[in-house]
C-alpha cells in the first residue's frame, strides 16, 4: 500500500512541470526511464481535463498520454467523449479516438465515429452518425461518410450526408454544412417551399449575414414556377445605444403569361407585372439630449412605399391579415421638457385601392407647442395651452392650413372632508382654415371660436369588507358651451351644403351633461381585481335647450382564478335598442386554453354604424410535455363569410419540432375580389442542423 501511494506522489511531481498540471489516481503506478504505466480505475484531472480509462502509459520527455479501455475524456466540463483508445498530446492539446461517442453540452449535439483526430480546433471524424435526440434510439440522425467539425466556428462540414427518421432513410445530399452555435452568425435559415395550383412550386432561401455585433443583414430570394421571381432584403442597424434602423425592400416580376390570367376587363384596377416597394424605421433617443437631464428628445421615422398591395403580400403570409387599404408613412420628432413639449409630425399615406395618389389627403407636416399645466395666481388655479398648425395638402382638391388652440383654466377644490371634488374648468378652443389649391372665389377662409364652462362633480368611496374590497367613484359632468365667432366655409357634419371640405370636419361642442359609475370588487388579500363595472350616460341639449339622450354604454368585466369574462354593451335611446355588442370569454385550465370573442352592430337612423356580427374562436390543448393541438376561426355572421379558419398540430421536442397547420382564408389582391385559398403549411426544424418550411396551396378561388 504504502509503495502505490508513493508512486502516485512521484507522477504528480513529474506533471508539474509540463504546460498543464495533471494529477494522477490509480490502483497501480510504474514509473520507469521516464514512462509511467498506471493500471486499474485510473483517474486524470487538471484544470481543463477530467480523464478516466483502465490503463494510461504517459510519455514525460514527449508530454503525452496514452490511454486504453473505457476512455472518458471531459474538457472545460462541456465537451465529452468515450472510446476504447485515446491518445492526446499535451503539449498541443490534438487528441485521436477510436471509435469515438462526441457529446458537446451546449449545443446538444453527440457523433458516434469510427476514429476522430483532433488537430489544433479541427476535429476530423471517419463514418460517423450525428444527432441531438436520445443516443439509444434517435428520433432522427445523420449518417456520413466524413465529416469535420471546427471547435472554434461551431461548424460541421458533412459529406455523403444520409438523413434518417428512425431507421428509415429519408434524404440525400454529397454535402451539407451547418452551425451548432446558438449566438447570432452568418448562415442559411430555414427555407420555404411550397406549391399551389394556381403559381406551382415556390421555393425561398433566406441568408443571414451578420458581419459584427450592431447590424445583420437578410437576403430572401424566392421563385415561383408559374408567376415569376424577386427578392427581398432587410438591413438592420444600431447606431448607437438608443437607436435601430430597419431598412427592407423587395422586388417581384410576374410572368405575363400569369399576369394575364388574372387580368380582365371587368377589373376596375388594371394589376401590374411588377411588384415592388421598400420600408425605412428608424427610431432614436436623445437625438440633441442627453440621458439623466429633464431634457430629453426623440426621433421617429417610418417611410413606407409599395406600388399595390401583393408587394406585402408575396413578401410574408403573415401581412395577409394586417394589410390595409391606407399605407401610412410619418417622420415624428419630438422635444420634451418639465414645462413644455413640442412636436413636429409629417405624414404621408398611399391609396392602394386607386392608380394614382393624387386625390389622397397628406398631413405635411402637423407643428405642435403644448405648455403643461402650471399654477395662476392661485396654487389650485391651474392653466395650459395647445398650439396645432397642420397643412393638409392634396394635388387634386382642396388643400388647408389648420390652426388650432386649445387654452384651459380649471380650479379643483374638496369639499365634506374630501368625501366631494369639485373641478370647474373654462376652455377656450379656436379653429381657423385657410383654403387654397382651387376657385379662390368658391369657398371663404373658415374661422370657429368656441368656450366650454365645465363642472365636474366626483366622489371616490372605499367600503371594506372581511373578504373583499368594494371601491366606487360617481362623476357627473355639466358642460356649458358658446359660439365666440362663425365665420367663412366651415364643415360641421355630413348634412352640410360644403361637402368638399369633409376632410377638415369642425367638432362643435354641445350643453351635455355626463353621469358615471366606476366600481370594484378587489380581494382584500392580494387586491387583485374580481369585478369591474362601467357605466356612463351623456345628454344633449340642442339650441333650444331640448335634453336628447346620448348612447348608454354599460361594461362589466369579472376575473375568476381561470380566467375571464368581457362585456360591453352600447345602447340607442332613439332607436330604443342595442346598436353595439362586445363580449370576450377566456378559459386556462390545466394544459387547456380557450378565447371566445362576439361582436355586434346595427345599422339603425342614429348609430351611425354598420350592419355587422362576427365572432371568433381561438383553443389550444397539451396533450403532453411534446404534443399540442389548436384551432381558430373568425366567421362574419352578417355577410355568411369566414375569413379565417385553420387547424394546428405540433410536436415540440428537445431536439426537433414539428408544427402543421391546415388553414382556409381570404387573402387581399390587387383586383376588386379577394382571394379565397386553402393552404396546408408544414414547418420541420432540426435542432441545431435546421428544417424547412413547406406550403401547399389545396385550392385557390378568385
Amino acid at each position: 500500500m504504502f509503495r502505490k501511494i508513493f508512486a502516485t506522489v512521484i507522477l504528480i511531481t513529474f506533471l508539474h512541470a509540463d504546460v498543464e498540471k495533471f494529477q494522477v489516481i490509480a490502483t497501480n503506478v510504474k514509473s520507469e526511464n521516464n514512462i509511467m504505466v498506471a493500471k486499474g480505475n485510473v483517474v486524470i484531472f487538471s484544470p481543463t481535463y477530467y480523464i478516466t480509462a483502465q490503463k494510461v502509459i504517459y510519455d514525460k520527455n514527449k508530454g503525452t498520454f496514452e490511454l486504453f479501455d473505457d476512455v472518458i475524456v471531459l474538457k472545460n466540463n462541456n465537451v465529452q467523449t468515450k472510446s476504447d483508445y485515446a491518445f492526446l498530446d499535451v503539449n498541443t492539446d490534438d487528441l485521436y479516438q477510436k471509435p469515438n461517442m462526441f457529446f458537446e453540452q451546449t449545443s446538444s449535439v453527440w457523433i458516434n465515429s469510427k476514429d476522430s483526430d483532433k488537430k489544433n480546433d479541427l476535429i476530423t471524424l471517419d463514418e460517423a452518425i450525428l444527432s441531438s435526440c436520445d443516443c439509444v434510439d434517435p428520433d432522427w440522425s445523420i449518417r456520413v461518410s466524413s465529416a469535420d467539425y471546427d471547435t472554434e466556428d461551431k461548424w460541421i462540414n458533412a459529406y455523403n450526408t444520409r438523413l434518417y427518421l428512425k431507421d428509415i432513410p429519408l434524404f440525400y445530399t454529397p454535402y451539407i454544412g451547418f452551425s451548432t452555435d446558438k449566438r447570432r452568425r452568418t448562415g442559411l435559415l430555414i427555407p420555404t417551399i411550397g406549391y399551389s395550383k394556381t403559381e406551382g412550386g415556390s421555393y425561398s432561401q433566406p441568408l443571414f449575414i451578420a458581419p459584427k455585433p450592431n447590424y445583420d443583414i437578410e437576403l430572401i430570394p424566392q421563385y415561383r414556377a408559374k408567376r415569376g421571381s424577386g427578392m427581398y432584403a432587410y438591413l438592420r442597424y444600431a447606431d448607437s445605444i438608443d437607436s435601430v434602423l430597419k431598412i427592407s425592400g423587395g422586388y417581384f416580376k410576374e410572368d405575363k403569361k400569369y399576369n394575364d390570367i388574372y387580368n380582365d376587363e371587368n377589373r376596375v384596377n388594371f394589376r401590374d407585372e411588377e411588384h415592388y416597394g421598400f420600408d425605412i424605421d428608424y427610431t432614436r433617443k436623445n437625438l440633441f439630449t442627453k440621458k439623466g437631464n429633464d431634457y430629453n428628445d426623440g426621433l421617429f421615422v417610418e417611410i413606407n412605399y409599395l406600388n399595390d398591395i401583393e408587394y406585402k403580400t408575396l413578401e410574408d403570409k403573415s401581412n395577409d391579415d394586417d394589410t390595409e387599404r391606407y399605407v401610412e408613412s410619418r417622420i415624428n420628432y419630438v422635444f420634451d421638457t418639465p414645462n413644455y413639449f413640442l412636436g413636429s409630425y409629417f405624414r404621408y399615406y398611399i391609396d392602394t385601392e386607386k392608380k394614382t395618389n393624387a386625390e389622397t389627403m397628406q398631413e405635411l407636416p402637423k407643428l405642435q407647442a403644448h405648455t403643461y399645466s402650471r399654477p395662476f395666481i392661485l396654487d389650485k388655479l391651474l392653466y395650459s395651452s395647445d398650439l396645432k398648425y397642420t397643412n393638409h395638402k392634396i394635388r387634386e382638391g382642396i388643400s388647408a392650413d389648420q390652426y388650432e388652440l386649445n387654452i384651459p383654466l380649471s380650479y379643483s377644490f374638496s369639499l365634506f372632508d374630501d368625501y366631494l371634488q369639485l373641478i370647474a374648468k373654462q376652455e377656450l378652443i379656436l379653429n381657423k382654415y385657410k383654403y387654397s389649391n382651387f376657385d379662390s372665389t368658391k369657398y371663404k377662409d373658415g374661422t370657429y371660436i368656441e368656450s366650454n364652462t365645465t363642472l365636474s362633480l366626483s366622489t371616490d368611496l372605499i367600503k371594506p369588507y372581511e373578504d373583499y374590497l368594494h371601491t366606487m367613484n360617481l362623476s357627473v359632468d355639466y358642460n356649458k358651451s358658446n359660439t365666440v365667432e362663425e365665420d367663412g366655409d366651415l364643415y360641421f357634419d355630413k348634412k352640410s351644403s360644403h361637402s368638399d371640405l369633409d376632410s377638415f370636419a369642425v367638432t362643435r361642442s354641445s350643453d351635455s351633461i355626463k353621469l358615471g359609475i366606476n366600481q370594484s370588487l378587489y380581494d382584500s388579500e392580494n387586491l387583485t381585481q374580481i369585478i369591474n363595472h362601467k357605466l356612463t350616460q351623456s345628454i344633449l341639449y340642442d339650441n333650444f335647450d331640448n335634453p336628447k339622450l346620448q348612447n348608454m354604454e354599460n361594461e362589466i368585466l369579472y376575473n375568476y382564478i381561470l380566467g375571464s369574462v368581457k362585456n360591453r354593451l352600447v345602447y340607442n335611446h332613439q332607436d330604443k335598442e342595442l346598436t353595439e355588442s362586445s363580449s370576450s370569454f377566456s378559459l386556462t385550465y390545466s394544459n387547456f386554453y380557450l378565447t371566445l370573442g362576439h361582436y355586434m352592430s346595427k345599422d339603425t337612423p342614429n348609430s351611425g354604424k354598420e350592419d355587422l356580427e362576427s365572432y371568433q374562436i381561438s383553443a389550444r390543448y397539451k396533450i403532453s410535455n411534446d404534443y399540442s393541438i389548436g384551432y381558430y376561426t373568425n366567421y362574419n355572421i352578417e355577410e355568411k363569410l369566414r375569413s379565417k379558419q385553420a387547424f394546428t398540430f405540433g410536436i415540440s421536442d428537445k431536439c426537433w419540432n414539428l408544427d402543421i397547420r391546415y388553414e382556409k382564408e381570404i387573402t387581399a389582391s390587387s383586383g376588386d375580389d379577394p382571394v379565397k385559398q386553402d393552404i396546408v403549411y408544414l414547418e420541420l426544424f432540426l435542432k441545431p442542423l435546421g428544417g424547412i418550411i413547406q406550403e401547399y396551396e389545396i385550392e385557390q378561388d378568385q
